[in-house]
């Protein structure tokens, strides 16, 4: 089997969606399928030749530039040339030039949508319900995002797979304190997240101050890229500088995700949120937001909490919960170990993938 990816660009293979590609492509090449990767702008990762398969650049601009739009189905045409029939595509250019160029070419186009549309703009949204016409099929990660690109794009329902992130079964569960000692330690309280308003880590930071105020022992560990200036300003406004540790972006934050005794994503929006997926392997109880699809993944009560949406004192509240009760902090632990092992495996993530181009490319061929 054969199968085309494209994506606007591959800058690391620790973000979201590039960590996905990866599983995605070794597995496939794992499997004996030939998969060919190229982008429409190189980076310094896609030219140090750590990638499982080789990266074709192909110098595509803007989507406003006709020149953009000829190189897109040129490129269709030589992979129709080599026996391809089937583009998996990734990212907001490749959604709207591949689809007619690759339609032109002879190939079926696959798009993927794996957040809730914050990038959409009027422009962006006449031109996807246009382009939208010719994909075969939309990949979405969460039943929340399916919703949002059935509606706002216009894409059929019955062309739109849910199907949720993969993960290697391997569990880094640490629920248990490697010593008496830390039970008098303060209560590790963790997020991983970049700093950016959309995260909300400002929440996080008032819910620590409110924790702080009553006595509870709590620290906040951070573990995110970005500007930290008006992060600090607020610890240093809330007087709980000592509390606070700004970690900066890691390229494996599981290693400062297992010292976490409660992990945290107060988020605005969120599509499938691959933190919540690190800290449940990790066998940690997860407070977040009830947005998107974090309530496809947590069952409030059960593997953590649900809070709305900027409700700082209801954020307090369950981390108070959490931080009195080492119980509950263990069993929501491994209840959320137990879910991510099976519903959200790398297997299961392949096998939903393959069917689908499998359908995809027999009514190609048709």
């Amino acid at each position: 089997m054969k199968l085309s990816i494209i994506m606007d660009q591959y800058n690391n293979p620790y973000a979201g969606t590039e960590s996905q590609v990866l599983k995605l492509i070794s597995g496939l090449v794992e499997r004996g399928w030939e998969v060919r990767f190229a982008v429409f702008r190189g980076t310094r990762y896609t030219r140090n030749g750590e990638f499982p398969v080789a990266i074709e650049e192909l110098n595509i601009g803007s989507v406003s530039n006709p020149g953009s739009w000829f190189k897109a189905y040129r490129y269709g045409r030589k992979l129709k040339k080599n026996g391809f029939d089937l583009v998996h595509v990734f990212f907001n250019d490749a959604s709207v030039l591949c689809p007619p160029t690759m339609s032109l070419a002879g190939l079926k186009t696959v798009i993927s949508r794996r957040d809730m549309g914050f990038w959409y703009n009027k422009k962006y949204l006449h031109t996807l319900r246009l382009t939208g016409r010719f994909v075969s099929g939309a990949v979405c990660n969460s039943k929340a995002v399916a919703e949002i690109t059935a509606s706002s794009e216009g894409i059929p329902g019955e062309k739109i797979k849910v199907i949720y992130n993969g993960y290697p079964a391997e569990s880094m569960q640490k629920t248990v304190p490697d010593d008496e000692d830390k039970q008098s330690d303060p209560i590790v309280i963790g997020v991983v997240a970049n700093l950016r308003p959309i995260k909300r880590i400002d929440d996080l930071i008032k819910a620590v101050g409110k924790l702080r105020k009553t006595g509870l022992r709590s620290s906040l560990n951070i573990v995110g890229g970005g500007d930290q200036t008006p992060y600090a300003q607020l610890v240093g406004e809330l007087g709980i500088q000592d509390a606070i540790q700004f970690l900066g972006a890691q390229a494996e934050p599981e290693k400062y995700i297992k010292d976490f005794d409660i992990a945290v994503l107060c988020s605005e929006t969120e599509g499938f949120s691959n933190a919540i997926i690190e800290y449940m392997r990790c066998g940690k109880p997860v407070v977040c937001t009830r947005t998107g699809g974090n309530p496809e993944i947590i069952q409030d009560g059960e593997n953590g909490y649900l809070v709305e949406v900027g409700d700082v004192s209801g954020l307090a509240e369950k981390l108070k919960t959490l931080i009195e009760q080492p119980e509950l902090r263990e069993r929501m632990g491994r209840k959320g170990a137990e879910k991510v092992t099976k519903k959200y495996n790398l297997n299961a993530m392949l096998d939903q993938h393959t069917a689908l181009y499998e359908t995809l490319r027999a009514r190609a061929l048709q």
